[in-house]
């Protein structure tokens, strides 16, 4: 789905993030990456026999035992099966062989980027959330007062947080209630429990 142009405002509120996600995809890249992509942020995939393949991006059965992919599909994967992806933010990184072509077109990506709306419900709660108490504090210096406004900023945090994600829906051309990280996410996990009943 095509955003509207005020969709790029999102990126006011997720800037000081996304500098950080950025200069860490561009490391992981240089250092152990291929693909290198802009999806409405850096994204890169992981080599299939880099370092990160083979020691910390490796995950662990139960008994804590990392897991082995098939022989026939170790050149696509690497030797060990790996996390699907990692979202920073507005960028992040893919698994070895977890891409296909540019763009979002298979499901760890599309899972990803899905953890792309709801970082950037959250970004625009700590930013709003830090403007309020930067502004209070600038105008006085009263901790006792402090104290009062980070309570009601704690209480109203659920509020906060709905209302971010409907803004951030909207701003993304979506329905602001149906398009919302949580709604789409409540939807989602009713959708699998049915399956799982």
């Amino acid at each position: 789905m095509e955003k509207p142009w005020r969709y790029v405002l999102v990126y006011l509120w997720t800037l000081p993030n996304d500098i950080i996600a950025w200069l860490t995809v561009l490391f992981v890249w240089l250092c152990w990456g291929t693909k290198l992509q802009w999806i409405g942020g850096l994204w890169c995939e992981i080599k299939p026999q880099s370092w990160p393949a083979q020691s910390w991006y490796r995950i662990k059965r139960a008994n804590g035992r990392h897991i082995l992919n098939p022989l026939s599909k170790s050149e696509q994967y690497g030797t060990w099966r790996t996390w699907g992806g990692t979202c920073l933010g507005h960028g992040g990184f893919y698994g070895p062989g977890r891409t296909r072509g540019p763009g979002v077109d298979t499901g760890v990506e599309y899972h990803e980027h899905v953890h792309v709306e709801q970082s950037e419900v959250i970004m625009l709660v700590m930013f709003l959330e830090a403007l309020g108490v930067f502004t209070y504090l600038t105008v006085t210096q009263d901790i006792e007062r402090a104290a009062i406004v980070g309570l009601i900023i704690w209480l109203s945090g659920i509020f906060v947080n709905a209302l971010c994600g409907w803004i951030v829906a909207w701003m993304r051309g979506e329905d602001p209630y149906r398009g919302s990280t949580h709604e789409e996410s409540a939807y989602a996990q009713t959708e699998v429990s049915k399956d799982e009943s």
